[in-house]
């Protein structure tokens, strides 16, 4: 037979304390979990290379692409939460509701002769070029710069608002979470802390409708058609009001600034660096005395012509660029 003391001990009150404590921070990466605090973002620093030739990007686009893999993007941005205090950690975060503090270009460099238009998920293509096709940013030719440059800085205050009175919700999952259709019967069951239920309380005089009223299961019976007469209103208000950014498929490209495509940007280089090429050849032609030494200056004038688009075509060509960016969650799934 055993006796069990409901005395407390010093070394009990202890271990409770430091297990209530580990509960009200969540055990998470930083401070916050999910957007919880706007002043202690989560913080990520990404290193970019795009590495292909002239060739390469002509006949390829994609190889001017920097796509980190699904697996990947969830392993650089998606936030630690530790769920016990043996360690163990599981990552949560849904890319697809990123609240974008800021994102900064640290260091930039290229070897690429021509200016690069670059399009960075996150980023408003607000930077254009004289083809009038807009860019996140521009990075000049042949250049390096370690001078920091603000890409993006978005107003959250009005996210962490919501993510507070409606914990989980995005404009992409008002229809699926918290909702439960009974469709045989008309009517659908809504969680009471879903936005909709808050939409259908605040306009209730005008929908005509009286005190709406709780069922045991802690959730409001709404008829199927206020459901979908209400739904699309509050998604779009969401959508329009939440900034949030989908990183589930974040990436960086290039492509040159000013020029159509790769193929415009290759003739175009090909046709300048030819310049001085027929410059001279068109000297030596006009010097010639005879036929046969005529012959000989056109197929060197071919040859040197050739090897020429030859090195310009597969000459490694590099940018790197070093991303800073501040962010947060707006759902934890």
């Amino acid at each position: 037979m055993s006796v069990r003391s409901d005395k407390a001990t010093p070394q009990s009150d202890a271990v409770a304390a430091l297990g209530a404590a580990a509960d009200s921070v969540s055990l998470a990466e930083g401070s916050s979990f999910f957007a919880a605090s706007p002043e202690n973002p989560l913080q990520r620093n990404l290193v970019v290379s795009i590495k292909a030739s002239l060739n390469d990007l002509v006949l390829k686009t994609n190889k001017g692409v920097w796509a980190p893999s699904p697996e990947n993007l969830k392993a650089i941005f998606q936030q630690k939460k530790f769920t016990d205090l043996e360690g163990s950690a599981e990552a949560k975060g849904d890319l697809k509701s990123v609240v974008l503090h800021d994102m900064a270009v640290t260091q930039v460099s290229s070897n690429f002769p021509m200016s690069l238009g670059a399009k960075i998920t996150g980023v408003d293509n607000n930077t254009f070029s004289s083809t009038g096709e807009p860019f996140s940013m521009v990075v000049l030719p042949n250049s390096s710069s370690s001078a920091e440059r603000m890409l993006q800085k978005d107003d959250v205050s009005l996210a962490y608002e919501f993510a507070k009175k409606f914990p989980g919700y995005t404009a992409d999952n008002l229809s699926t979470k918290g909702v439960h259709e009974v469709s045989q019967r008309r009517f659908v069951l809504v969680n009471a802390d879903h936005p909709i239920v808050s939409a259908i309380s605040e306009n209730a005089d005008r929908l005509q409708m009286g005190e709406i009223a709780m069922m045991p299961e802690g959730m409001i019976k709404v008829s199927s058609g206020l459901y979908e007469s209400i739904l699309p209103l509050v998604s779009t208000q969401v959508a329009s009001q939440i900034k949030v950014r989908d990183f589930s498929e974040a990436s960086v490209s290039i492509s040159p600034a000013e020029f159509k495509s790769w193929d415009d940007a290759r003739a175009a280089l090909i046709t300048e660096a030819k310049r001085p090429l027929k410059a001279q050849f068109d000297a030596e032609i006009s010097a010639a005395t005879d036929d046969e030494l005529r012959t000989g200056i056109r197929a060197e004038f071919e040859r040197r012509q050739a090897e020429l688009e030859a090195d310009l075509d597969h000459k490694p060509m590099e940018m790197h660029l070093s991303i800073s960016c501040s962010y947060n969650f707006l759902s934890n799934s």
